[in-house]
């Protein structure tokens, strides 16, 4: 049992890491699911098998998530506050990140809805700053920073699944040896 434990959290914890690449998708949630089934389903003590997963590493890595995912959230708007987007330029990225997978999904379900995901808060961005009156120039570059701002976060949820798979593989191998 402890064994389809381990493989099922990695199961988890690498397809958190895939669901990084997709827009949307909480992807930190899930690898950090991984390390919580195993803690919670074990009919051992945790610490027997692999000590350095317990309750406290688990709250502290779940804490670590939900900021990765607020700042998920946030980024794609600093991007644009950053590159001098005003409220308007937030206010269509927000928008364009409701609206675009809904506009693009007819061009083929999941594949659709991602491309709306990561166009949509762009255009959302350049239209809300056309529409406060803006010209092309400053639109484009808040819509410039709502793309790195999304890069970014890309990056940091990347870092936190990585981290997690990192710290389960090194427990299961000072479990294995």
């Amino acid at each position: 049992m402890e064994i389809a434990l381990i493989v099922v959290a990695f199961v988890l914890i690498l397809l958190g890491c895939a669901f990084v690449f997709l827009p949307g998708l909480p992807g930190p949630l899930v690898a950090w699911s991984g390390p919580l089934v195993y803690l919670l389903f074990t009919k051992s003590a945790p610490e027997e098998i692999l000590p350095s997963i317990n309750a406290g590493t688990l709250t502290v890595s779940g804490i670590f998530a939900g900021l990765v995912l607020v700042f998920d959230f946030l980024s794609s708007w600093w991007g644009a506050k950053k590159f001098g987007a005003t409220w308007r330029g937030g206010l269509g990225a927000l928008v364009g990140a409701i609206v675009g997978p809904i506009i693009f999904s007819p061009l083929g379900g999941i594949f659709g809805m991602l491309l709306g995901l990561l166009v949509g808060p762009i255009v959302g961005a350049i239209i809300g700053e056309l529409l406060g009156g803006n010209d092309w120039k400053h639109s484009s570059r808040a819509g410039w920073g709502t793309l790195l701002g999304a890069l970014a976060a890309t990056l940091v949820k990347l870092f936190y699944c990585l981290s997690v798979f990192v710290w389960w593989l090194g427990a299961v191998l000072a479990f294995a040896f």
